[in-house]
């Protein structure tokens, strides 16, 4: 008779990774099979920006990086909104921000945290986000894409990349055979993919985003961005802008403004670019449109969307024009779905 314990077996763990310039999301199976979200902001400020150096950091989320402190994710945005500072990024239009030196190092601690692994569990496969090449700019996403796939690596994981847009069709369009069209209005860029049966026919970024628009507001009302931000996430609508102080009533009214604005620019652009391709998108059936990301959340924006895409001539037989289940995780969920078939 065998006496020895019976051994426990290791369980390995995929996860899918939304490396997005306002939010880091991380998506996986749990213990009930269930998928499980987890996320945090991308941004940071230094302990000096804030004047709270010498007190207790024990209960706010930070790092030490060389003779720096920074804090981190939700409370860096807190503490920014409180003393009106402006928020620092770990990314710059979709990818690793070029202007601080410690970017990389503190977005592999937002990381890490977010890819934590429970006890006797071993990494598995991550696949992680990354854009498309902005088609109005020189960039490339070549450098952002391997510095993502080190740090998932150092983690322990093995770390593929695919494509935001592309990962939502993942996410959404299994009832279309994982074909569809998917534009992600995210924070630094809006990305757009033409999938047919879960292949690329195109993917490609727009230098556009939430961040604009952001930007944009701060100038024209005399704020600082991250302060539109909380307004924009409150209650915000397209069309209403008659809540709130008079300096709150005037952020709202330019934010309808270059709302409306980067739609147009999103659907004219996507038009043309699908057309200067020249590709034979021939789709044997009609397609659904997916649109997903945080900027998308505004009230009004698919009815917005939808006119404009009734307005101009498009390439491709839309069956429909709806949101993704969560814009706001889709990303990483298609990401896990793209892991979990490996």
């Amino acid at each position: 008779m065998n006496d020895s314990p019976t051994e426990t077996p290791i369980v390995k763990v995929n996860l899918g990774l939304d490396v997005g310039t306002m939010n880091l999301v991380c998506a996986r199976v749990n213990k009930a099979s269930k998928i499980e979200i987890a996320s945090l902001r991308n941004v940071f400020l230094t302990v000096d920006d804030v004047n709270i150096e010498g007190m207790d950091l024990s209960r706010i989320s930070h790092a030490r990086i060389d003779e720096g402190v920074f804090i981190l994710s939700n409370d860096a945005y807190n503490f920014a909104n409180i003393f009106g500072h402006r928020l620092n990024r770990t990314m710059q239009k979709g990818m690793i921000s070029p202007e601080d030196i410690n970017s990389t190092d503190i977005l592999a601690v937002m990381i890490r945290e977010l890819l934590h692994l429970p006890p006797g569990a071993k990494a598995g496969k991550c696949v992680y986000s990354v854009p498309g090449d902005p088609v109005h700019s020189k960039s490339n996403v070549l450098y952002h894409r391997n510095i993502l796939s080190r740090i998932v690596s150092e983690i322990g994981f093995d770390a593929e990349p695919l494509n935001e847009a592309t990962a939502i069709i993942y996410a959404e369009c299994a009832d279309s055979d994982f074909s569809g069209i998917s534009i992600s209005f995210g924070a630094g860029l809006t990305n757009v993919a033409v999938v047919y049966k879960s292949i690329p026919v195109l993917e490609f970024a727009l230098n556009r985003g939430g961040d604009w628009i952001d930007d944009n507001v701060a100038m024209a009302v005399g704020t600082i961005p991250n302060r539109v931000v909380a307004i924009k996430e409150k209650d915000f609508h397209l069309d209403r802008y008659d809540s709130g102080r008079k300096k709150e009533r005037k952020v709202r009214e330019a934010l309808g403004y270059y709302y409306k604005n980067l739609i147009q620019f999103v659907v004219k652009s996507a038009v043309q670019e699908l057309e200067r391709r020249d590709l034979d998108l021939g789709f044997p059936d009609s397609i659904p449109m997916i649109i997903s990301g945080g900027t998308s959340l505004a009230g009004g924006f698919l009815d917005t969307i939808r006119a404009q895409v009734e307005e101009i001539e498009w390439p491709l037989d839309l069956s429909e024009v709806r949101y993704a289940g969560d814009p706001l995780s889709c990303v990483a969920q298609g990401c896990l779905i793209r892991a979990l078939k490996q």
